[in-house]
């Protein structure tokens, strides 16, 4: 889906794996991944090299900042799992985009989340955004309350936080600034899934890249984005009006 010129950086798409109650496997998914991690490997060993006026000479990017400074670009939130050092081993992140309770509930349909003992080298991390009827919901009741005319306006601020509107748009915001985060300063690889990946997963992932890469925040490059992510992926604009 992205990937960085300057090192092994890179963003990926894909729907829930079938693992199911029995605890199913695909080996051709885990071999896929674990080859995505190792050619990052490779790309960010090149990276070095160059800034170190190795291959290539000269240097393609920058120095990884200082760790104060990472710490507050991620607010203090998360830190463990965002600035990561030599002693994690983690080569690739997988981040899943529901909380983890609907997650597990989706094994009993046949589906589910990855089991990290079978991907060499990844991660995995649940972050509680709701489905996309949810997310229809909330935006609805803030609507209803911003046109109402009896809305108080001495309770309009726990009125709004009422629609869960705002809570929706932090998440999206924050799964989308880690996506980032780890893109750019950890340069891994990520990968981004929800249910069928083309609601949570294809928002977090255009507004990523909307903060990695400045071709995207140009009219032409924004309107590439959204038929990429969007058009070219079949999502369903008219159910989800």
């Amino acid at each position: 889906m992205w990937g960085s010129p300057n090192h092994g950086g890179s963003i990926w798409r894909c729907s829930q794996p079938k693992v199911g109650l029995q605890g199913n496997r695909s080996i051709e998914d885990e071999r896929y991944l674990y080859a995505i991690a190792e050619e990052a490997k490779r790309a960010n060993l090149k990276a070095d090299a160059r800034l170190a006026g190795g291959v290539g000479g000269g240097s393609n990017g920058e120095d990884r900042p200082p760790t104060e400074f990472l710490r507050m670009l991620c607010g203090r939130n998360n830190e463990s799992d965002l600035i990561m050092d030599g002693s994690n081993p983690c080569s690739l992140k997988i981040m899943d985009m529901r909380p983890k309770s609907a997650a597990m509930a989706n094994r009993t349909q046949g589906y589910g989340y990855e089991n990290t003992n079978y991907y060499r080298g990844a991660s995995i991390n649940f972050y509680g955004i709701g489905n996309i009827h949810a997310v229809r919901d909330s935006y609805q009741k803030v609507c209803a309350l911003c046109l109402s005319p009896n809305t108080s306006d001495i309770q309009w601020m726990q009125l709004v936080e009422n629609t869960n509107w705002l809570s929706m748009a932090r998440l999206i915001l924050s799964a989308s600034r880690q996506t980032a985060f780890h893109v750019h300063y950890n340069q891994l690889p990520i990968l981004l899934h929800c249910r069928h990946g083309w609601d949570r997963a294809s928002q977090v992932a255009a507004l990523s890249q909307l903060l990695l890469d400045p071709h995207y925040r140009m009219r032409e490059g924004f309107s590439t984005l959204v038929e990429k992510d969007s058009l070219s992926f079949g999502w369903t604009w008219r159910r989800k009006e």
